[in-house]
């Protein structure tokens, strides 16, 4: 009997696909390139957008299958079986459906008449082969050349002789041209043809089957009926007909379901069962119908799951159950594979889970029914996978009854049935393949506890199967997570199973981790369990082995005990045992005293130890690493006294160190805890190694603090609770060195703000090398880097200034010598502001009994709010004090800043000046500043004036900038210099005028006295300018002269036009209006003149009244009015 024989499986004919077979004949591969190249084509690379099909080379001399002697009555016929074991491998690989013969034959071929002749007489000989079959036959002509029967007259008449001497219809003659290019081509489009001529064949056969139902009766050939459903479903499978062939299927489980069943066929009935079950599954899942398979598998499963078979074989049954779970997960996930989708609560990870479950049924049964069955005299399973008919009984071949024929020979043969499966069936080889599937199911889904689950499964599968050393390695996997999600229940059976396997592969590392977590209150475990671990670790410190952990079996035992010898009997190096992945009996918490350190004050860390076991714990030595290894050899502890750790109790250890001075401003960690233990006098030595502070893997996060933080205020124990500081900063010394800062806090745009920095050394020895860096805070705004300079009072006129001035030198300090430093800072926004002041020196100190130069920084921090002093606003008038926005080229007009104190302090305007563009000139040789040393304090105007004019070679009718007004100010109560502000001027329209009026008048006239007024009329273009003149009448005057009149004005030169005024009023009286109007007009000539003249001319006169006598009142009245100018 073969090894790889399952009785509970299925046949592999049974799982291969099955399509129809084609044979090719007359394909020499070996000799002929060409004949290589068209068998390559056909079977080899075959894509899955081709037609199914199986192609067979045959050779000159093959034989088919005997055929039966076909019955002419079913009268008499009694069924020895329900399905033949040879008639699925009879189709799939024996008997082909067509018999293709190729040739080299061209239709030019100058021998044609005897290849003719010698290719009928190969057909001819083909046909007497396949006998009485109805394999179809076709010839296919290899040809170098590309012609077709219908485009070639004589080709076309060739090809009916060949057919006619070969007698095959013209469809079954194929010519292939032979071309590298187009070869593949030619042979998709000839095996499709070839296809349709296969699939009739089946189709024949489908009839023949059919054709005998007529002879069958439900009394003697039921199981005929189940056969001939089988076989139309099979056939119509092999013709690609999968919905035809469900069908058949589903009538042929139907009949199979209404055999009567008894102990004695059972097996036969469930194992056609199998196979047929298989087959509607596989083409539902094909056809994309996954509701349908997984409906009939469960309708599957409930039937037979009830029908168990005779008690002696009860381990069949769940073989049987552990073979169709596999099968489904097998089918189900070759679907997946191509496309169909699963979900988390559909996949086949389950069926795979409950294929195993089963087996492990499978093995239990039969532990517990062939306990006692002893070695067979004689074989009678021999044969067993020969056998003629599926499912039945080697030493009842051919027998489908419902009783044994021979009671004595079906007892023998149960047990032999046993005695195979207890001695020759590894079930660890069955059951484990089936948990790594079902594993990979469920992680590839996301489900991570079931998976846990099967591994600790799989890992009691290779215990049992005496391999502990993989059941080791996935032990360690699954309690990684049991001890993040606190399972302590899973974790306690896990554990102990992990500690057999640690003693079973003398794992002495692992063996000591899960010992000490064993003997911790976390694990559910005895007291009495707990002591005996402790005691076997006893053992081990003082070079013994440990005592066989419960339900040992001997063999195990004896291996154990010679790989611990073997191991302890050398010399052992130390062993380390990483306890930050362990829920120990030893809780450690490593913790610094606070979070920052003085290079001169001494570090203190404590190390805090809870022992959870029943009795107490004696370290060897306690140490604690850090990331700086000049420290770690002082953070040691080795006095015995301190090292007993007490049941149930905290105990504290108190290590310490002075910081270096090259430490300074580094971060110092701690990145380990390391604790030994061992016996005076064994050469084993334990090292427990905690990584960071102590338990801050799974014991820190998950283990021992509380689920939900609120609930901490109900753990009374500040180690679960109280986190540790495992990272310090080693500042520089404490400073002595006094600093006091002088500021106003509110700054002044623009302004350079003192701030006046007073150190005084209050050290008890010389302070040196001082340094003072000021400048923004590092936490601020990358904008404000650009707005804010800091500069001493030797780069006040600097052009090259930043936000930052560092290591300012100020030499050193006696012991209470001061000394004072004045920075500036200059705010060119109105934000807030943050300086930081950094003073750096050294002193000498005593450290550890020597001398040494310490360094020593005070850093201070001033925060500055600036504010906008003023504000500036520039108007433009004319001399009129009229505001003003279009000139003329040439004309004077003002320019008017007001300057509003906005401060919090008085501050003082120191000068002001214009900067104007060029073609803008100031009017007067001197031009000074109204506002010059003028003090405003809060809500303050100051009002500036200067008269300027704008040249007449300006570009006439476009916007004109003039330039800018330049202010310099201070504080008031500052030795600050003063800064300037630069105020952009406003811009005017410049007019283009070719005329220029001017008026000449006194500055007041009296009642009743003549008055002369003048008008001089200039033309400055380049074109004589015709005028009319028109003197307006007015009530407050009568006049003299030319009420109305025309000039003409060369250009270049002017004309005057005089009146003598006669004043009527009193008072600031308003002149007779004058108007010209253009009556000669030229390009970029304006067309009225009232807008210039009104901008212009004066427009009243101030006329004092008559004097009465000689009152020297009115003389003086008269003369201060005189010297007023009105316009």
């Amino acid at each position: 009997m073969e090894d790889e024989f399952d009785p509970y499986g299925l046949p592999p004919e049974v799982t291969t696909p099955p399509c129809a077979l084609i044979g090719m004949m007359g394909l020499d591969i070996t000799n002929k390139a060409t004949h290589k190249a068209v068998w390559e084509a056909f079977a080899l690379n075959r894509r899955t957008d081709r037609t199914p099909l199986h192609f067979r080379h045959l050779s000159s001399d093959f034989q088919l299958p005997p055929m039966k002697q076909k019955r002419q009555s079913y009268e008499w016929y009694i069924p020895k079986g329900i399905l033949k074991s040879n008639w699925i491998s009879k189709y799939l690989y024996h008997v082909p459906a067509l018999v293709v013969l190729f040739h080299d034959l061209d239709w030019n071929d100058t021998n044609w008449t005897e290849k003719k002749n010698d290719l009928a007489s190969k057909v001819q000989t083909l046909k007497t082969v396949l006998g009485g079959r109805n394999s179809r036959v076709a010839l296919v002509l290899i040809q170098s050349g590309i012609s077709v029967p219908g485009e070639d007259t004589g080709a076309a008449e060739k090809a009916a002789t060949l057919c006619t001497a070969c007698d095959l219809p013209a469809k079954h003659l194929f010519v292939l041209p032979h071309s590298d290019a187009h070869l593949l081509g030619y042979t998709v489009r000839l095996e499709n043809a070839l296809s349709e001529i296969g699939w009739s064949f089946y189709l024949g056969e489908v009839k023949g089957v059919r054709a005998h139902r007529d002879f069958l009766n439900k009394t003697n050939h039921t199981l005929l009926f189940v056969r001939h459903q089988f076989k139309l479903g099979f056939l119509n499978e092999m013709r690609n007909d999968p919905q035809t062939a469900i069908k058949h299927y589903a009538q042929c489980y139907h009949l199979l379901l209404d055999l009567r069943s008894t102990d004695t066929n059972l097996h036969e009935i469930r194992i056609v069962a199998a196979v047929v079950n298989y087959k509607i599954c596989r083409l539902d899942f094909a056809l994309n119908l996954p509701r349908d398979a997984i409906g009939q598998f469960r309708r599957h499963i409930d039937v037979f799951r009830q029908r168990t078979g005779p008690m002696e074989l009860i381990f069949e049954h769940y073989a049987w159950l552990s073979k169709q779970y596999q099968i489904f997960g097998d089918v189900f996930e070759e679907a997946v594979r191509i496309g169909l989708p699963a979900v988390q609560t559909q996949h086949p990870g389950f069926y795979y889970q409950q294929a195993a479950q089963y087996a492990v049924l499978r093995r239990k049964t039969a532990l517990q029914v062939c306990k006692d069955v002893t070695a067979p005299v004689s074989d009678l399973l021999e044969g067993w996978n020969k056998l003629e008919f599926y499912g039945q009984r080697p030493w009842r071949p051919g027998k489908h009854s419902l009783e044994p024929p021979e009671q004595q020979r079906e007892a023998e043969g149960i047990k032999e049935v046993q005695y195979h499966e207890l001695k020759e069936v590894n079930h660890s080889n069955t059951i484990i393949p089936l948990f790594s599937s079902a594993i990979s199911q469920f992680k590839k889904y996301r489900c991570p506890r079931i998976k846990r689950h099967l591994m600790v499964q799989m890992a009691e599968e290779y215990h049992q199967a005496s391999d502990s050393s993989k059941a080791l390695t996935l032990l360690n996997h699954v309690m990684w997570d049991y001890r993040s999600e606190k399972w302590w229940s899973l974790l306690s059976s896990a554990s102990t199973l992990a500690l057999q396997c640690a003693y079973n592969t003398a794992a002495i590392t692992e063996y000591f981790g899960l010992a000490l977590e064993l003997m911790g209150t976390r694990l559910t475990v005895s007291a009495d369990e707990k002591k005996r671990v402790h005691d076997n670790l006893i053992r081990l410190l003082n070079g013994h082995a440990p005592e066989p952990e419960p339900k040992t079996s001997p063999e195990v035992i004896a291996v154990a005990t010679e790989a611990w010898s073997g191991l302890l009997g050398g010399q052992i190096a130390p062993i380390t045992v990483d306890m930050t992945t362990l829920v120990p009996c030893l809780e450690v918490r490593a913790s610094f005293a606070q979070s920052r350190f003085h290079v001169d004050q001494e570090v203190g860390i404590t190390v805090r130890i809870r022992n959870t076991y029943l009795s107490s714990i004696s370290l060897s030595s306690l140490s604690v690493g850090t990331n700086s290894l000049s420290y770690n050899d002082r953070l040691l502890e080795t006095r015995s006294e301190k090292l007993v750790l007490p049941s149930g109790k905290v105990t504290e250890i108190h290590l310490s160190f002075v910081p270096q001075m090259e430490d300074v401003g580094k971060k110092v960690k701690v990145t380990g805890v390391r604790a030994q233990i061992g016996i005076p006098g064994s050469s084993l030595v334990v090292n427990l190694q905690w990584s960071g502070p102590g338990n801050e893997g799974v014991t820190m996060h998950a283990a021992n603090t509380p689920a939900f933080p609120e609930f901490s205020l109900l753990c009374k124990d500040t180690f679960d609770t109280a986190v540790p500081i495992a990272e310090i900063d080693i500042l520089p010394r404490q400073p002595r060195l006094t600093v006091m800062i002088e500021h106003d806090a509110t700054a002044l745009v623009w302004e350079w703000l003192p701030i006046k920095i007073k150190l005084t050394n209050m050290e008890t020895s010389l302070a040196s090398d001082i340094s003072l860096s000021l400048g923004l805070d590092s936490s601020s705004h990358t904008n404000l880097e650009h707005a804010t300079q800091v500069c001493t009072s030797s780069g006040l006129h600097s052009d090259k200034l930043g936000s930052q001035v560092s290591h300012f030198r100020c030499g050193d300090l006696s012991v209470e010598e001061d000394v004072s430093q004045t920075f500036y800072v200059k705010s060119l926004t109105a934000s807030e502001r943050i300086l930081s002041l950094k003073v750096e020196y050294s002193v000498s100190v005593s450290s550890g009994g020597s001398v040494v130069h310490c360094p020593c920084v005070c850093e201070k921090t001033i925060l500055l709010q600036a504010r906008i002093p003023f504000q500036v606003s520039v108007e433009t008038q004319s001399l009129k004090f009229e505001k003003l926005a279009r000139v003329a080229g040439g004309e004077s007009f003002l320019v008017v800043p007001k300057i509003k104190c906005k401060s919090h302090v008085p501050i003082t305007l120191t000068n002001s000046s214009l900067a104007l563009a060029n073609e803008v000139h100031q009017v007067g040789a001197e031009a000074k500043s109204q506002v010059m040393d003028t003090e405003l304090s809060d809500g303050e105007m100051g009002v500036d004036c200067f008269c300027i004019a704008v040249s007449k070679k300006a570009v006439p009718n476009s916007a004109l900038t003039l330039g800018q007004y330049v202010l310099y100010w201070k504080r008031s109560n500052s030795d600050s210099p003063a800064v300037s502000v630069s105020v952009g001027l406003p811009s005017v329209v410049v007019e283009h005028c070719g005329l220029w009026v001017e008026c000449e008048v006194a500055p007041q006239g009296t009642v009743r006295t003549p008055l002369s007024l003048a008008y001089i009329i200039s033309n400055h273009a380049a074109h004589t300018t015709e005028l009319a003149l028109t003197m307006q009448v007015s009530d407050a005057f009568m006049y003299a002269g030319h009420k109305q009149m025309r000039l003409r004005v060369l250009p270049g030169s002017s004309e005057r036009v005089t009146y003598t005024l006669y004043p009527l009023l009193a008072g600031n009286v308003h002149l007779p209006k004058l108007t010209l109007s253009i009556e000669s007009h030229f390009p970029g000539q304006p067309t009225s003149l009232d807008a210039l003249l009104a901008r212009i001319l004066p427009t009243h006169v101030y006329v004092m009244p008559q004097a009465k006598g000689n009152d020297p009142d009115s003389a003086s009245v008269a003369g201060c009015i005189s010297a007023m100018i009105v316009m």
